[in-house]
C-alpha cells in the first residue's frame, strides 16, 4: 500500500497524478506493503483526497497542531475492520476503528458510536440508557447514513449539513471513555475509513480523532462508556483441571486488549465469521464461518 503524508519535503505530483493509474497500490501492480511514501503540501493533499468530500478540516487540524496522520491506499476493497487489519499485516483489529450509525425509533434521529473493533458486537439495548434517552423507543441499524459515506466506509467525519440542528439527522457522535483514556497513552495510529472509496483509509490516533470532531461539532460529540463488559461464564473444575467458557454479549476495550495480549502454550482454535452486522448489509447473507486455525 502507498502512504501519503503532509510534509515540507513535497513532491509536485498532484496536478498530474492519477491515483488509479500512477499509484502502485491502486494500479495493476497492487503493492501490498508500505513501500512507497508520497510527501505532499496540504493543498495537493486535499486536492487528491479531501476536497471532493469537503473534509479539508481534517488536514487543517492535524497540520495546525503538528499531530501525526496519514492516508493509505490499499490494493483491494475492504468492508470490515478485520479485512482492513489483514491488509495492514501486523496491525491488531483493535487499531481499526468502526463508526456505527443507529436510528432511534422514537424520533428517527441518528446516533453514531465510534469504537475499535473489539471482536464482538456492542450491546444496543444498553445504548439507550447510556445516552439518557427517554421514551419506549429502541435502536436499529440506520438505513440512511451521512453524505459522502457508504456502508463499509462509515466514519465520524461528517459535515455541518449532517447535523440535526442544520436539517440533517445526526443527533450525537459518541466515543468510548475507556478507549479514549488508553489510546491517549499509547499514541498508536488507528485506522479510519473516510469518503466513499473502499480502497483508502486515514490513520490518526483515536484520542486525536475525538479532539478533532469535538472541536468541529462540540454540541453533538460526547464521550460515554459505550463498551461494557457483558458475558456468561461456565466454570468447571474436574480432577484438578479447569474448563472456563465465556459467551460475550459485549466487551470493553481493556478486556479485549488483555485477551489479545495473553501468552501461553496449548491448542488454540479460532473461528471468526468476519461479519459485522452494522458494516454492510450484504455480509448478513453469508453463511458459516472462517476457520482461522
Amino acid at each position: 500500500m502507498s502512504v501519503f503524508v503532509i510534509s515540507d519535503k513535497t513532491e509536485d505530483i498532484a496536478n498530474k497524478f492519477n491515483l488509479q493509474i500512477d499509484d502502485p497500490t491502486m494500479n495493476r501492480k497492487r503493492l501490498k506493503s508500505f513501500e512507497r511514501e508520497y510527501n505532499l503540501n496540504i493543498e495537493d493533499f486535499n486536492r487528491l483526497f479531501f476536497s471532493k468530500y469537503n473534509l479539508e478540516y481534517i488536514s487543517r487540524y492535524f497540520a495546525m497542531n503538528g499531530l501525526e496522520f496519514r492516508i493509505l491506499t490499499h490494493p483491494c476493497e475492504t468492508n470490515t475492520c478485520f479485512e482492513k487489519a489483514d491488509l495492514l499485516g501486523t496491525w491488531d483489529a483493535l487499531n481499526v476503528i468502526k463508526t456505527l450509525y443507529f436510528e432511534y425509533s422514537e424520533d428517527n434521529n441518528i446516533y453514531a458510536v465510534v469504537i475499535p473493533e473489539t471482536g464482538c458486537f456492542m450491546d444496543k439495548v444498553m445504548l439507550k440508557d447510556i445516552l439518557g434517552l427517554s421514551g419506549a423507543g429502541f435502536f436499529r441499524k440506520a438505513e440512511k447514513i451521512p453524505q459522502n459515506m457508504s456502508f463499509g466506509t462509515c466514519s465520524p467525519f461528517i459535515l455541518e449539513s449532517d447535523l440535526l440542528s442544520n436539517g440533517g439527522k445526526v443527533a450525537k457522535i459518541v466515543f468510548d471513555t475507556e478507549t479514549l483514556e488508553m489510546k491517549k497513552d499509547d499514541q498508536h495510529l488507528d485506522d479510519f475509513s473516510f469518503g466513499m472509496d473502499h480502497r483508502m483509509s486515514v490513520q490518526m490516533n483515536y484520542y486525536h480523532c475525538y479532539l478533532l470532531i469535538k472541536e468541529m461539532y462540540p454540541e453533538v460529540v460526547e464521550k460515554r462508556e459505550v463498551l461494557n463488559l457483558s458475558f456468561k461464564e461456565k466454570f468447571i473444575r474436574k480432577n484438578g483441571r479447569l474448563s472456563i467458557n465465556y459467551d460475550f454479549k459485549s466487551i470493553n476495550y481493556k478486556t479485549a486488549k488483555f485477551i489479545n495480549g495473553i501468552h501461553g502454550y496449548g491448542d488454540v482454535s479460532i473461528t471468526n465469521d468476519y461479519m459485522d452486522e452494522l458494516d454492510i448489509s450484504g455480509l448478513l447473507s453469508l453463511q458459516g464461518g472462517v476457520d482461522r486455525n
